[in-house]
């Protein structure tokens, strides 16, 4: 008996650290009353814990532990006090219908989400083994706040899991702003993008995309733009080497500069009389811009882009429930004027 109880507390333990360790995915679902439940929006990012209890209506098991799931449900304020209930059904006959009659017969309130609902949504992922051993009905899962799952859970284990994954409270995300300086140079739309991705990694890549007001911005983290390790935001160049900036009158101003004339001046505009990547500004440069601006050629030479960022990258910090602003200076090659 010993060491049954010893097996017991060390399986108990192991189903909590394994489960810590893994994140729900987001889910819409409608109950069986028609009600719309979106998991992040409605419920996680609202500071509150779900409860999940894997059911379908024939299930004999599941219709012994009904009072005891109700009473629970009750205990925990009936999702009044930050924590939700969810019965979720995982067989595809279990209608509205017959999740309605289920809930009536057995007197359950909390939610109940039918295969009509898209229980799926919520059970395929479990059912499939994304996280870990699927464990049949009844089972149960926990949800915390910034989205940790516990899974499994036994029934005598949810009073001692739920407060622990209310203290895991959601984090406010950070919202993220571009600043760019162009130098009063206009930019046509896709000539140049912005990506988020983790340092050192080509994958995952996200774009970053104008908002309503026409400023990059996004949150992070977010659904789009999910946790990631190190991430830094660089920008790509897609536009031809010709633009209308692009004239005459720069090659001009490259040449006084290398005549020793009238130096280029900001710094910036070094970086731009520089279209070859050498590091130094010649009568090259000056050869390559006239072969662009004629038409000769539509890019630079050694695979120079189009247009450059300062700095190449820049790191998220995040900054919970603040703004963050970060500056890139845009400088199209060619353009000095």
């Amino acid at each position: 008996m010993r060491h049954a109880l010893l097996f017991t507390v060390i399986l108990i333990q192991s189903v909590f650290i394994c489960s810590a360790q893994m994140t729900m995915h987001d889910f819409t679902v409608k109950d069986a009353e028609g009600h719309i439940h979106k998991l992040y929006a409605d419920y996680l990012n609202q500071n509150k814990t779900v409860v999940i209890k894997f059911f379908f209506t024939t299930c004999p098991p599941c219709i012994a532990n009904a009072p005891s799931w109700q009473q629970k449900y009750v205990q925990w304020g009936s999702g009044t006090q930050g924590v939700e209930f969810f019965s979720v059904t995982t067989i595809t006959s279990d209608t509205d219908s017959k999740v309605n009659t289920f809930e009536n017969t057995y007197g359950q309130t909390m939610k109940g989400i039918s295969n009509e609902g898209f229980a799926p949504l919520i059970t395929g992922p479990f059912m499939s083994g994304n996280y870990g051993s699927w464990y049949g009905t009844p089972s149960f899962a926990v949800i915390a706040p910034d989205k940790t799952l516990f899974y499994p859970v036994l029934f005598g284990e949810l009073d001692a899991t739920i407060n622990i994954a209310k203290n895991q409270t959601a984090v406010a995300p950070t919202s993220v702003n571009l600043t760019l300086e162009t130098n009063n140079t206009d930019i046509a739309d896709g000539h140049i993008k912005f990506f988020l991705s983790p340092a050192g990694a080509s994958t995952p890549k996200l774009e970053i995309v104008k908002n309503a007001q026409g400023v990059y911005s996004f949150v992070y983290p977010s659904a789009t733009f999910p946790k990631m390790a190190n991430p830094e935001i660089t920008m790509e160049s897609f536009a031809p080497a010709y633009t209308s900036k692009v004239s005459a009158s720069d090659v001009l101003a490259i040449q006084k500069h290398i005549l020793g004339f009238e130096s280029l001046s900001p710094s910036y505009k070094l970086i731009a009389a520089d279209v070859n990547s050498d590091s130094k500004i010649t009568a090259s440069d000056i050869l390559n811009i006239k072969k662009v601006i004629l038409g000769l050629v539509s890019s630079f030479p050694n695979n120079t882009p189009s247009y450059v960022s300062l700095p190449d990258k820049i790191a998220v910090t995040e900054n919970p429930g603040n703004n963050v602003n970060l500056n890139f200076t845009i400088i199209k090659k060619g353009n000095v004027n």
